[in-house]
């Protein structure tokens, strides 16, 4: 097999590789994973995202029927204007990802009629309807913990049909080649995901977890090794929790981005090195890390 020097390639005009300044272009776009208990307010956090300026328009991919939270929430202000896509199976993720890597080059190079003829096609309606269409700059996925749930689904050929009746006998438990595809899977859509010139919120279920240490801390609940690699992808890992309810009844929320207790977390972007974030929302998030004006 003859292979090219790069001194050849150079002459072809094909470069083995770039160098490029320090700051890139996915210097704008926050990447983050919020995980924490069921009820916390992971959801809520997420969708305050629709309230700032530099995020909008809002694209979220309910993979458990959470939206809910998001009516007459008075934590957001303009949560009608989030757009839902309601995913039951990892292939349906798949195609909602390509279809944003191709939604943002029409949107960067301002395709405004291509927008708008997807965006009907997507909708069921037809393109008059669709006076200015969306333009994508950020997406939520809710959650990755039911996404992964789906993922092993598909692997294993079960519905939650079969699964709830036991009309099947067939149905196969999962083993080590299984969780081995599973594991890849979901690690190449999740990158995917992140690629995206757009914001990524990544919204996760909490566990409790063991390291190589044999000591027990608090990480996103995905399956084996999943629970700590994702966390290498994301600019942000954020554990959100509660605190007790004062006089009043209220509760506040606060949001860890270092690992100053027996939970993972972290934050890649050194503008803002505080350990939490108080009763946070993404605008507050956004501004702490530079993202957005104060």
């Amino acid at each position: 097999m003859v292979t090219q020097t790069a001194a050849q390639q150079s002459q072809a005009g094909v470069l083995p590789f770039r160098i490029s300044p320090r700051r890139n272009f996915n210097d704008r776009w926050l990447k983050i994973l919020i995980y924490g208990p069921y009820g916390v307010g992971k959801s809520t956090l997420a969708g305050s995202s629709i309230d700032v300026s530099g995020m909008a328009d809002v694209l979220m991919l309910d993979a458990e029927s959470g939206d809910l939270v998001l009516e007459d929430n008075p934590r957001i202000k303009r949560a009608d204007d989030i757009e839902h896509v309601r995913v039951t199976t990892f292939l349906q993720v798949a195609r909602v990802q390509e279809f944003l890597k191709a939604h943002c080059v029409k949107r960067d190079s301002n395709d405004v009629d291509g927008m708008r003829r997807v965006e009907a096609m997507l909708k069921g309606v037809d393109t008059s309807a669709i006076q200015e269409p969306r333009r994508f700059r950020t997406v939520i996925v809710d959650s990755l913990s039911e996404v992964e749930a789906y993922c092993m689904y598909g692997l294993l050929k079960v519905n939650e049909g079969q699964l709830l009746t036991g009309s099947s006998d067939e149905i196969d438990v999962a083993r080590f080649d299984e969780f081995r595809k599973n594991n890849m899977m979901m690690q190449v859509l999740v990158r995917a995901l992140r690629d995206l010139p757009m914001h990524v919120i990544f919204v996760c279920g909490q566990q409790y977890v063991q390291d190589e240490l044999k000591r027990f801390h608090y990480g996103p609940q995905m399956t084996g090794k999943l629970s700590s690699q994702i966390q290498g992808f994301v600019d942000i890992v954020g554990f959100l929790r509660a605190s007790p309810p004062d006089d009043t009844g209220r509760a506040p929320r606060r949001l860890f981005v270092q690992p100053v207790e027996r939970f993972d977390a972290k934050n890649r972007r050194a503008s803002y090195p505080g350990a939490y974030f108080d009763d946070p929302t993404m605008l507050s998030i956004m501004q702490a890390v530079g993202l957005e004006r104060a």
